[in-house]
């Protein structure tokens, strides 16, 4: 399912209004996840940034190409929702690979919640 919306609180807020939620949990839920990670799908929890040494980008990529092999366990909150609980981490990352797609792909995030 392509996501619909010219960014990301558009996007979100039409595919939870796709989903049939009210208007007022989706209002509830994006003011949650903007205080979580400024709807940025590929948000590294800014105060792990310094202790891990990675941006966002620079993390995602190393996530992604394998490089970075912590992700589960690294106490760094991370995407839409900032994740740290390792079996939350784990999961996401599985579905991700599992899906042939990027660590932050947003739609994963999005796929994962139908589950």
């Amino acid at each position: 399912m392509a996501l619909r919306g010219k960014d990301n609180a558009e996007k979100i807020w039409n595919f939870f209004l796709d989903e049939r939620f009210s208007i007022y949990g989706i209002a509830a839920l994006m003011g949650n996840l903007f205080a979580e990670s400024g709807l940025d799908p590929k948000n590294l929890q800014n105060s792990c940034e310094k202790r891990l040494n990675y941006t966002d980008a620079e993390y995602t990529t190393a996530v992604d190409n394998g490089t970075y092999k912590n992700f589960a366990y690294d106490g760094a909150g991370y995407g839409l929702p900032q994740f740290t609980f390792p079996s939350r981490k784990e999961a996401f990352y599985k579905y991700a690979k599992d899906a042939g797609k990027s660590a932050i792909w947003k739609h994963n995030f999005f796929s994962w919640l139908r589950k």
